[in-house]
């Protein structure tokens, strides 16, 4: 009888260690109706060195950013997720991307949008944690040949890259019954040829474009 209580005891205590465990789920794409439709530009042939972020008047909510290239369309053109537990984890994170966490696009009418809201896991990173950070990341993936930011990076100057600001989700990962939260912060950004200079740098922008919402 004192065992089977024990081993009783002992596997309720496994599932709960479990389930602090478990990797917090999130929604993510580009396109939450009546919320949030962001679209992503291609490099802008006038200056394709330069970056930018931020939403179009035709953007949803609307914003003042203006961009020069065409939307991006198609398989051709990669989109990812990074998450971490802080803005500067997501700016060293530059391999692979999150569970269930890379995308393409849509045609047509839909170009410059994720083809799908995909249910993804945060890699390391429980359910119920709040305050999760996150990235997008876009790329010509050279007929699916990169499949990484890394590569993006080491093809420096040859292959179309950029990345949106970085944003704060905003609830908890999803976990039981914690519905997990949808990437609605994000906003529209466009691809360079030149790839940001490093990481560090990107993410500095990114943070102080959070700060500042933040103090709003």
């Amino acid at each position: 009888m004192k065992f089977t209580i024990a081993l009783a005891a002992l596997l309720f205590g496994s599932v709960s260690v479990g389930n602090l465990l478990a990797q917090g789920q999130f929604r993510w794409g580009n396109n939450f109706t009546g919320v949030t439709r962001v679209p992503v530009y291609g490099v802008d042939p006038a200056a394709p060195g330069v970056p930018r972020t931020g939403n179009t008047a035709n953007g949803l909510p609307m914003g003042t950013q203006v961009y020069g290239g065409p939307l991006l369309s198609g398989t051709g053109y990669t989109i990812a997720i990074y998450v971490g537990l802080t803005p500067s984890e997501v700016m060293i994170n530059n391999s692979t991307p999150t569970t269930n966490g890379v995308g393409t696009f849509r045609t047509g009418a839909g170009a410059g949008i994720t083809a799908a809201n995909l249910l993804s896991e945060a890699p390391n990173i429980a359910g119920g944690t709040p305050n999760v950070a996150y990235q997008f990341r876009a790329w010509d993936n050279a007929g699916g040949t990169v499949t990484s930011w890394a590569q993006v990076m080491a093809r420096g100057g040859t292959l179309a890259g950029g990345s949106s600001d970085i944003y704060v989700f905003g609830g908890p990962l999803g976990f039981q019954t914690i519905t997990p939260p949808d990437t609605t912060q994000i906003r529209s950004f466009q691809l360079t040829m030149v790839p940001e200079p490093s990481l560090i740098a990107l993410g500095a922008l990114g943070l102080g474009a959070l700060l500042l919402r933040r103090r709003k």
